[in-house]
Protein backbone atom coordinates (compact mmCIF):
# COMPACT_ATOMS: atom_id res chain seq x y z
CA UNK A 1 0.00 0.00 0.00
CA UNK A 2 2.91 2.32 0.71
CA UNK A 3 4.06 1.98 -2.88
CA UNK A 4 0.56 2.85 -4.14
CA UNK A 5 0.44 5.87 -1.82
CA UNK A 6 3.80 7.12 -3.06
CA UNK A 7 2.79 6.53 -6.69
CA UNK A 8 -0.42 8.52 -6.17
CA UNK A 9 1.50 11.44 -4.69
CA UNK A 10 4.06 11.34 -7.47
CA UNK A 11 1.21 11.32 -9.98
CA UNK A 12 -0.22 14.49 -8.41
CA UNK A 13 3.12 16.28 -8.31
CA UNK A 14 3.04 17.59 -11.93
CA UNK A 15 -0.47 18.96 -11.41
CA UNK A 16 0.03 20.54 -7.98
CA UNK A 17 3.63 21.61 -8.44
CA UNK A 18 6.88 20.72 -6.72
CA UNK A 19 6.43 23.34 -3.98
CA UNK A 20 2.98 22.05 -2.97
CA UNK A 21 4.22 18.46 -3.05
CA UNK A 22 7.17 19.24 -0.78
CA UNK A 23 5.19 21.35 1.70
CA UNK A 24 1.87 19.57 2.04
CA UNK A 25 2.05 16.00 0.65
CA UNK A 26 5.50 14.52 1.17
CA UNK A 27 5.53 15.07 4.98
CA UNK A 28 2.49 12.78 5.41
CA UNK A 29 3.29 9.18 6.29
CA UNK A 30 1.21 6.01 6.16
CA UNK A 31 0.60 4.58 9.64
CA UNK A 32 -1.74 1.72 8.76
CA UNK A 33 -4.19 0.41 6.18
CA UNK A 34 -7.47 -1.07 7.38
CA UNK A 35 -9.58 -2.23 4.47
CA UNK A 36 -10.44 0.90 2.47
CA UNK A 37 -9.24 3.23 5.23
CA UNK A 38 -5.73 4.63 5.05
CA UNK A 39 -4.51 6.05 8.34
CA UNK A 40 -1.98 8.85 7.93
CA UNK A 41 0.26 10.82 10.25
CA UNK A 42 0.77 14.58 9.90
CA UNK A 43 3.51 16.53 11.73
CA UNK A 44 1.11 19.25 12.97
CA UNK A 45 -2.53 20.14 13.37
CA UNK A 46 -2.12 22.94 10.85
CA UNK A 47 -0.76 20.58 8.18
CA UNK A 48 -3.55 18.08 8.90
CA UNK A 49 -6.29 20.69 8.47
CA UNK A 50 -4.65 22.31 5.44
CA UNK A 51 -4.36 18.94 3.69
CA UNK A 52 -7.97 18.03 4.51
CA UNK A 53 -9.28 21.39 3.26
CA UNK A 54 -7.19 21.72 0.10
CA UNK A 55 -5.70 18.44 -1.17
CA UNK A 56 -7.55 15.45 0.28
CA UNK A 57 -10.11 15.20 -2.52
CA UNK A 58 -7.40 15.36 -5.18
CA UNK A 59 -5.49 12.52 -3.49
CA UNK A 60 -8.63 10.41 -3.14
CA UNK A 61 -9.45 10.91 -6.82
CA UNK A 62 -5.92 9.88 -7.78
CA UNK A 63 -6.14 6.72 -5.66
CA UNK A 64 -9.52 5.85 -7.15
CA UNK A 65 -8.20 6.36 -10.68
CA UNK A 66 -5.37 3.91 -9.98
CA UNK A 67 -7.35 1.23 -8.14
CA UNK A 68 -11.01 1.68 -9.16
CA UNK A 69 -11.74 1.79 -5.42
CA UNK A 70 -12.78 4.68 -3.20
CA UNK A 71 -10.62 5.01 -0.12
CA UNK A 72 -11.09 6.96 3.11
CA UNK A 73 -8.19 8.96 4.55
CA UNK A 74 -7.97 9.28 8.33
CA UNK A 75 -5.31 11.72 9.59
CA UNK A 76 -3.87 11.95 13.07
CA UNK A 77 -1.36 14.46 14.39
CA UNK A 78 2.04 13.07 15.28
CA UNK A 79 4.66 15.72 16.12
CA UNK A 80 7.40 13.12 15.67
CA UNK A 81 6.54 12.74 12.01
CA UNK A 82 8.91 14.40 9.57
CA UNK A 83 8.45 18.12 9.02
CA UNK A 84 8.24 19.67 5.56
CA UNK A 85 11.30 21.21 4.01
CA UNK A 86 11.30 24.05 1.55
CA UNK A 87 11.86 23.02 -2.06
CA UNK A 88 15.51 22.97 -2.88
CA UNK A 89 16.56 22.82 0.78
CA UNK A 90 18.45 19.81 2.01
CA UNK A 91 16.90 17.43 4.49
CA UNK A 92 17.99 17.83 8.13
CA UNK A 93 21.25 16.17 9.02
CA UNK A 94 21.12 12.64 10.34
CA UNK A 95 22.15 13.82 13.80
CA UNK A 96 18.98 15.87 14.25
CA UNK A 97 16.46 13.05 14.98
CA UNK A 98 16.18 11.77 18.52
CA UNK A 99 18.42 8.84 19.38
CA UNK A 100 16.84 5.60 18.34
CA UNK A 101 14.80 7.01 15.46
CA UNK A 102 14.57 4.63 12.57
CA UNK A 103 12.82 4.20 9.27
CA UNK A 104 9.93 1.81 9.02
CA UNK A 105 9.60 0.85 5.36
CA UNK A 106 6.07 -0.41 5.93
CA UNK A 107 4.86 3.08 6.85
CA UNK A 108 6.74 4.87 4.11
CA UNK A 109 8.43 7.37 6.41
CA UNK A 110 10.27 8.07 9.65
CA UNK A 111 9.03 6.75 12.93
CA UNK A 112 10.43 7.61 16.32
CA UNK A 113 11.37 4.63 18.49
CA UNK A 114 11.65 4.98 22.24
CA UNK A 115 15.18 4.52 23.47
CA UNK A 116 15.89 2.89 26.79
CA UNK A 117 19.18 4.74 27.27
CA UNK A 118 18.83 7.02 30.30
CA UNK A 119 19.60 10.70 29.89
CA UNK A 120 20.21 11.48 33.58
CA UNK A 121 23.92 12.11 33.15
CA UNK A 122 23.32 14.66 30.43
CA UNK A 123 20.80 16.55 32.55
CA UNK A 124 23.08 16.56 35.57
CA UNK A 125 26.03 17.81 33.54
CA UNK A 126 24.07 20.59 31.86
CA UNK A 127 21.51 21.97 34.33
CA UNK A 128 18.65 24.00 32.92
CA UNK A 129 19.29 27.73 33.14
CA UNK A 130 16.40 30.12 32.64
CA UNK A 131 17.52 32.80 30.19
CA UNK A 132 15.76 36.13 30.70
CA UNK A 133 13.87 37.43 27.71
CA UNK A 134 15.53 40.29 25.94
CA UNK A 135 13.89 43.64 25.33
CA UNK A 136 11.76 43.40 22.20
CA UNK A 137 11.92 46.16 19.58
CA UNK A 138 9.20 48.83 19.88
CA UNK A 139 5.98 47.92 18.06
CA UNK A 140 6.04 49.07 14.45
CA UNK A 141 3.20 51.22 13.16
CA UNK A 142 1.80 52.52 16.46
CA UNK A 143 1.12 56.24 16.53
CA UNK A 144 2.45 58.22 19.48
CA UNK A 145 -0.73 60.31 19.43
CA UNK A 146 -2.96 57.35 20.21
CA UNK A 147 -2.61 56.55 23.90
CA UNK A 148 -5.05 56.01 26.74
CA UNK A 149 -4.33 59.42 28.24
CA UNK A 150 -5.39 61.13 25.00
CA UNK A 151 -8.59 59.09 24.59
CA UNK A 152 -11.76 60.86 25.71
CA UNK A 153 -14.24 58.42 27.22
CA UNK A 154 -17.98 59.00 27.21
CA UNK A 155 -21.27 57.14 27.16
CA UNK A 156 -20.75 56.25 23.49
CA UNK A 157 -17.45 54.43 24.00
CA UNK A 158 -17.26 53.62 27.72
CA UNK A 159 -17.53 49.84 27.33
CA UNK A 160 -14.93 49.66 24.57
CA UNK A 161 -12.49 51.89 26.46
CA UNK A 162 -12.89 49.93 29.71
CA UNK A 163 -12.41 46.62 27.90
CA UNK A 164 -9.29 47.91 26.15
CA UNK A 165 -7.78 49.02 29.48
CA UNK A 166 -8.60 45.66 31.04
CA UNK A 167 -6.95 43.82 28.14
CA UNK A 168 -3.86 45.99 28.56
CA UNK A 169 -3.72 45.26 32.30
CA UNK A 170 -4.34 41.51 32.05
CA UNK A 171 -3.40 40.43 28.51
CA UNK A 172 -4.53 37.01 27.43
CA UNK A 173 -6.82 36.48 30.41
CA UNK A 174 -9.59 39.09 30.32
CA UNK A 175 -11.47 39.89 27.13
CA UNK A 176 -9.45 37.66 24.83
CA UNK A 177 -10.11 38.08 22.00
CA UNK A 178 -11.34 41.66 22.12
CA UNK A 179 -13.18 43.04 19.09
CA UNK A 180 -14.16 46.71 18.91
CA UNK A 181 -16.47 47.77 16.09
CA UNK A 182 -18.04 51.00 14.93
CA UNK A 183 -18.17 53.57 12.16
CA UNK A 184 -15.35 55.59 10.64
CA UNK A 185 -13.46 58.02 12.86
CA UNK A 186 -14.94 56.99 16.20
CA UNK A 187 -11.75 55.85 17.97
CA UNK A 188 -11.35 52.14 17.24
CA UNK A 189 -7.80 52.51 15.95
CA UNK A 190 -6.97 54.88 18.81
CA UNK A 191 -7.80 52.17 21.36
CA UNK A 192 -5.93 49.53 19.38
CA UNK A 193 -2.76 51.65 19.41
CA UNK A 194 -3.27 52.55 23.07
CA UNK A 195 -3.34 48.88 24.07
CA UNK A 196 -0.13 48.27 22.12
CA UNK A 197 1.67 51.18 23.78
CA UNK A 198 0.48 50.21 27.26
CA UNK A 199 1.49 46.56 26.94
CA UNK A 200 4.95 47.41 25.65
CA UNK A 201 5.58 49.97 28.37
CA UNK A 202 4.54 47.54 31.11
CA UNK A 203 6.78 44.78 29.72
CA UNK A 204 9.35 45.73 27.04
CA UNK A 205 10.04 42.06 26.40
CA UNK A 206 6.58 41.60 24.91
CA UNK A 207 6.62 41.03 21.17
CA UNK A 208 3.74 43.13 19.89
CA UNK A 209 2.58 42.95 16.29
CA UNK A 210 0.27 45.64 14.92
CA UNK A 211 -0.93 45.75 11.32
CA UNK A 212 -3.98 46.16 9.13
CA UNK A 213 -5.87 43.15 7.83
CA UNK A 214 -4.90 44.20 4.30
CA UNK A 215 -1.22 44.06 5.19
CA UNK A 216 -1.70 40.65 6.84
CA UNK A 217 -3.20 39.36 3.61
CA UNK A 218 -0.43 40.86 1.47
CA UNK A 219 2.29 39.38 3.69
CA UNK A 220 0.65 35.96 3.51
CA UNK A 221 0.40 36.11 -0.29
CA UNK A 222 4.05 37.16 -0.49
CA UNK A 223 5.09 34.33 1.83
CA UNK A 224 3.30 31.75 -0.30
CA UNK A 225 4.64 33.21 -3.55
CA UNK A 226 8.27 33.31 -2.37
CA UNK A 227 8.21 30.09 -0.37
CA UNK A 228 8.67 31.91 2.94
CA UNK A 229 5.77 30.33 4.74
CA UNK A 230 7.90 29.03 7.61
CA UNK A 231 9.08 32.57 8.37
CA UNK A 232 5.52 33.89 8.16
CA UNK A 233 4.22 31.19 10.46
CA UNK A 234 7.03 31.80 12.95
CA UNK A 235 6.39 35.55 12.96
CA UNK A 236 2.69 35.35 13.74
CA UNK A 237 2.36 32.11 15.69
CA UNK A 238 5.60 31.80 17.65
CA UNK A 239 7.33 35.20 17.81
CA UNK A 240 4.21 37.11 18.79
CA UNK A 241 2.84 37.80 22.27
CA UNK A 242 0.18 40.33 21.28
CA UNK A 243 -1.59 40.53 17.92
CA UNK A 244 -3.39 43.77 17.03
CA UNK A 245 -5.22 43.82 13.68
CA UNK A 246 -7.15 46.79 12.29
CA UNK A 247 -10.20 46.35 10.01
CA UNK A 248 -10.40 42.57 10.26
CA UNK A 249 -13.50 42.59 8.00
CA UNK A 250 -11.15 43.11 5.06
CA UNK A 251 -10.14 39.42 4.95
CA UNK A 252 -13.77 38.29 4.51
CA UNK A 253 -14.11 36.36 1.27
CA UNK A 254 -10.35 35.75 1.01
CA UNK A 255 -10.37 32.01 1.56
CA UNK A 256 -6.67 31.29 2.02
CA UNK A 257 -6.11 34.39 4.15
CA UNK A 258 -9.05 33.47 6.36
CA UNK A 259 -7.68 29.95 6.68
CA UNK A 260 -4.29 31.24 7.77
CA UNK A 261 -5.78 33.77 10.21
CA UNK A 262 -7.84 30.93 11.71
CA UNK A 263 -4.70 28.96 12.49
CA UNK A 264 -2.82 32.02 13.75
CA UNK A 265 -5.75 32.78 16.03
CA UNK A 266 -5.82 29.23 17.38
CA UNK A 267 -2.07 29.13 18.02
CA UNK A 268 -2.04 32.44 19.91
CA UNK A 269 -5.26 31.80 21.82
CA UNK A 270 -4.12 28.39 23.02
CA UNK A 271 -0.82 29.93 24.13
CA UNK A 272 -2.66 32.58 26.17
CA UNK A 273 -1.58 35.46 23.93
CA UNK A 274 -3.72 38.59 23.63
CA UNK A 275 -5.65 39.10 20.39
CA UNK A 276 -7.42 42.38 19.65
CA UNK A 277 -9.06 43.38 16.38
CA UNK A 278 -11.23 46.20 15.10
CA UNK A 279 -14.00 46.15 12.53
CA UNK A 280 -16.69 48.38 11.08
CA UNK A 281 -19.39 45.83 11.93
CA UNK A 282 -20.18 42.87 14.19
CA UNK A 283 -18.75 39.42 13.33
CA UNK A 284 -22.17 38.12 12.29
CA UNK A 285 -22.53 41.00 9.80
CA UNK A 286 -19.20 40.37 8.07
CA UNK A 287 -20.36 39.10 4.69
CA UNK A 288 -18.08 36.36 3.39
CA UNK A 289 -16.36 35.67 6.73
CA UNK A 290 -16.09 31.98 7.61
CA UNK A 291 -18.35 30.83 10.41
CA UNK A 292 -15.46 29.30 12.36
CA UNK A 293 -13.76 32.72 12.46
CA UNK A 294 -16.88 34.66 13.47
CA UNK A 295 -17.41 32.07 16.18
CA UNK A 296 -13.93 32.64 17.57
CA UNK A 297 -14.22 36.42 17.39
CA UNK A 298 -17.32 36.06 19.57
CA UNK A 299 -15.44 34.01 22.18
CA UNK A 300 -14.25 37.11 24.00
CA UNK A 301 -15.90 40.52 24.18
CA UNK A 302 -17.46 42.37 21.25
CA UNK A 303 -17.79 46.07 22.14
CA UNK A 304 -19.15 48.84 19.97
CA UNK A 305 -18.32 52.54 19.68
CA UNK A 306 -21.12 54.91 18.71
CA UNK A 307 -21.05 58.53 17.61
CA UNK A 308 -20.02 60.70 20.59
CA UNK A 309 -22.65 62.61 22.55
CA UNK A 310 -22.47 66.39 23.02
CA UNK A 311 -20.50 66.27 26.27
CA UNK A 312 -17.91 63.94 24.79
CA UNK A 313 -17.60 66.07 21.66
CA UNK A 314 -17.00 69.18 23.77
CA UNK A 315 -14.31 67.36 25.77
CA UNK A 316 -12.65 66.20 22.55
CA UNK A 317 -12.61 69.73 21.14
CA UNK A 318 -11.16 71.15 24.34
CA UNK A 319 -8.40 68.57 24.37
CA UNK A 320 -7.62 69.16 20.69
CA UNK A 321 -7.61 72.95 21.19
CA UNK A 322 -5.22 72.62 24.11
CA UNK A 323 -2.89 70.31 22.21
CA UNK A 324 -2.88 72.60 19.14
CA UNK A 325 -2.84 75.79 21.25
CA UNK A 326 -6.03 77.07 19.66
CA UNK A 327 -7.75 79.93 21.49
CA UNK A 328 -11.49 79.25 21.59
CA UNK A 329 -14.07 80.25 24.18
CA UNK A 330 -16.13 77.67 26.06
CA UNK A 331 -19.49 78.65 24.58
CA UNK A 332 -17.99 78.68 21.08
CA UNK A 333 -16.62 75.19 21.66
CA UNK A 334 -20.11 73.99 22.59
CA UNK A 335 -21.54 75.63 19.46
CA UNK A 336 -19.00 73.89 17.22
CA UNK A 337 -19.71 70.56 18.94
CA UNK A 338 -23.41 71.05 18.18
CA UNK A 339 -22.68 71.58 14.50
CA UNK A 340 -20.56 68.46 13.95
CA UNK A 341 -22.20 65.28 15.22
CA UNK A 342 -20.93 62.51 12.98
CA UNK A 343 -17.51 61.37 14.22
CA UNK A 344 -14.35 62.41 16.03
CA UNK A 345 -12.27 62.75 12.89
CA UNK A 346 -14.67 65.22 11.29
CA UNK A 347 -15.03 67.07 14.60
CA UNK A 348 -11.28 67.62 14.98
CA UNK A 349 -11.00 68.49 11.30
CA UNK A 350 -13.66 71.19 11.66
CA UNK A 351 -11.78 72.74 14.59
CA UNK A 352 -8.48 72.80 12.68
CA UNK A 353 -10.20 74.29 9.63
CA UNK A 354 -11.87 77.05 11.64
CA UNK A 355 -8.63 77.82 13.53
CA UNK A 356 -6.63 77.98 10.29
CA UNK A 357 -9.03 80.44 8.65
CA UNK A 358 -9.16 82.54 11.82
CA UNK A 359 -5.37 82.68 11.95
CA UNK A 360 -5.11 83.66 8.28
CA UNK A 361 -7.67 86.45 8.69
CA UNK A 362 -6.38 87.52 12.07
CA UNK A 363 -9.78 87.32 13.76
CA UNK A 364 -11.00 85.52 16.91
CA UNK A 365 -13.07 82.34 16.68
CA UNK A 366 -16.71 83.18 17.30
CA UNK A 367 -20.01 81.45 16.59
CA UNK A 368 -20.55 83.84 13.69
CA UNK A 369 -17.14 83.02 12.25
CA UNK A 370 -17.89 79.27 12.54
CA UNK A 371 -21.14 79.78 10.60
CA UNK A 372 -19.18 81.64 7.96
CA UNK A 373 -16.56 78.91 7.60
CA UNK A 374 -18.51 75.69 7.91
CA UNK A 375 -22.12 76.88 7.67
CA UNK A 376 -24.99 75.41 9.62
CA UNK A 377 -25.54 72.39 7.45
CA UNK A 378 -22.81 70.33 9.07
CA UNK A 379 -25.06 69.27 11.94
CA UNK A 380 -27.59 67.98 9.41
CA UNK A 381 -25.14 65.63 7.77
CA UNK A 382 -25.54 61.93 8.08
CA UNK A 383 -24.90 60.70 11.60
CA UNK A 384 -23.79 57.37 10.15
CA UNK A 385 -21.01 57.02 7.57
CA UNK A 386 -21.87 56.30 3.96
CA UNK A 387 -21.48 52.61 3.20
CA UNK A 388 -20.91 50.68 -0.01
CA UNK A 389 -24.32 49.10 0.49
CA UNK A 390 -25.95 52.56 0.63
CA UNK A 391 -24.22 53.52 -2.62
CA UNK A 392 -25.37 50.32 -4.31
CA UNK A 393 -28.95 50.91 -3.18
CA UNK A 394 -28.99 54.51 -4.44
CA UNK A 395 -27.45 53.63 -7.81
CA UNK A 396 -29.75 50.64 -8.32
CA UNK A 397 -32.79 52.82 -7.59
CA UNK A 398 -31.62 55.64 -9.88
CA UNK A 399 -30.97 53.37 -12.87
CA UNK A 400 -33.85 50.93 -12.15
CA UNK A 401 -31.61 47.87 -11.87
CA UNK A 402 -31.30 45.24 -9.18
CA UNK A 403 -28.54 45.33 -6.60
CA UNK A 404 -27.90 41.68 -7.49
CA UNK A 405 -27.13 42.81 -11.06
CA UNK A 406 -24.56 45.33 -9.78
CA UNK A 407 -22.83 42.48 -7.96
CA UNK A 408 -23.25 39.98 -10.79
CA UNK A 409 -21.13 39.18 -13.86
CA UNK A 410 -23.38 40.66 -16.59
CA UNK A 411 -21.55 43.08 -18.88
CA UNK A 412 -24.51 44.61 -20.68
CA UNK A 413 -24.13 48.40 -20.89
CA UNK A 414 -27.35 48.88 -18.96
CA UNK A 415 -25.72 47.07 -16.05
CA UNK A 416 -21.98 47.71 -16.47
CA UNK A 417 -22.34 51.52 -16.56
CA UNK A 418 -24.34 51.75 -13.29
CA UNK A 419 -21.92 49.21 -11.75
CA UNK A 420 -18.92 51.40 -12.63
CA UNK A 421 -20.68 54.48 -11.23
CA UNK A 422 -21.43 52.61 -8.00
CA UNK A 423 -17.78 51.54 -7.70
CA UNK A 424 -16.61 55.10 -8.41
CA UNK A 425 -18.90 56.61 -5.76
CA UNK A 426 -18.03 53.87 -3.27
CA UNK A 427 -14.38 54.78 -3.59
CA UNK A 428 -15.03 58.53 -3.39
CA UNK A 429 -17.63 58.62 -0.59
CA UNK A 430 -16.69 55.70 1.67
CA UNK A 431 -12.91 55.71 1.41
CA UNK A 432 -12.92 51.91 1.16
CA UNK A 433 -9.92 50.27 -0.48
CA UNK A 434 -10.14 48.92 -4.04
CA UNK A 435 -9.99 45.24 -2.90
CA UNK A 436 -12.74 45.77 -0.31
CA UNK A 437 -15.00 47.46 -2.87
CA UNK A 438 -14.37 44.60 -5.28
CA UNK A 439 -15.39 42.15 -2.56
CA UNK A 440 -18.68 44.00 -1.99
CA UNK A 441 -19.42 43.80 -5.74
CA UNK A 442 -19.49 40.03 -5.93
CA UNK A 443 -15.81 39.35 -5.30
CA UNK A 444 -14.43 41.25 -8.27
CA UNK A 445 -10.72 41.91 -8.57
CA UNK A 446 -9.36 45.23 -7.32
CA UNK A 447 -8.10 46.02 -10.83
CA UNK A 448 -11.73 46.00 -12.03
CA UNK A 449 -12.58 48.68 -9.46
CA UNK A 450 -9.54 50.77 -10.42
CA UNK A 451 -10.51 50.59 -14.09
CA UNK A 452 -14.13 51.55 -13.28
CA UNK A 453 -12.99 54.63 -11.35
CA UNK A 454 -10.73 55.73 -14.19
CA UNK A 455 -13.44 55.25 -16.80
CA UNK A 456 -16.11 57.17 -14.90
CA UNK A 457 -13.66 60.02 -14.28
CA UNK A 458 -12.95 60.19 -18.01
CA UNK A 459 -16.55 59.74 -19.14
CA UNK A 460 -17.82 62.38 -16.70
CA UNK A 461 -15.63 64.95 -18.41
CA UNK A 462 -16.98 63.97 -21.84
CA UNK A 463 -20.66 63.13 -21.15
CA UNK A 464 -22.76 65.89 -19.46
CA UNK A 465 -25.65 63.49 -18.87
CA UNK A 466 -23.50 60.98 -17.05
CA UNK A 467 -21.81 63.77 -15.06
CA UNK A 468 -25.24 65.05 -14.01
CA UNK A 469 -26.28 61.56 -12.84
CA UNK A 470 -23.09 61.15 -10.80
CA UNK A 471 -23.51 64.62 -9.24
CA UNK A 472 -27.12 63.89 -8.38
CA UNK A 473 -26.22 60.59 -6.72
CA UNK A 474 -23.33 62.18 -4.85
CA UNK A 475 -25.58 64.91 -3.49
CA UNK A 476 -28.29 62.42 -2.57
CA UNK A 477 -25.86 60.20 -0.63
CA UNK A 478 -24.19 63.12 1.12
CA UNK A 479 -27.36 64.64 2.55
Amino acid sequence: MTDLWNEALQGLQPRLGQETYELWLRPLTVAAVEGRTIRLRAPSLFMKEWFENHYMEAVLDELEARTDSRYVLDLEVDPTARQPTEPGRAEPAAAEPHPGSQTNPQLGGHREATTSAPQVASVATHPTVEIPRQVAPPPVGLSERYRFDTFISGASNELAASAARAAAEQPGTRFNPLLIYGGVGLGKTHLLHAVGHSLYESDPSRRITYLSAERFMNEFISAVRHNLFDQFRRKYREDCDVLLIDDIQFIAGRDRTMDEFFHVFNALYEAGKQIMVTSDRTPSDMEGMEERITSRLNWGLVADIKSPDLETRVAILRQKAEAERIAIAGDVTVYLAQQVQSNVRELEGALVRVATFADLKGVPITTGFIREVIGETTKERRSAPITVEAVQKAVASHFSVRIADLKGPRRHKGISRPRMIAMFLSRELTGSSFPEIGLRFGGKDHSTVINACKRITKLSAEDPELRSAVDHLREQLSR
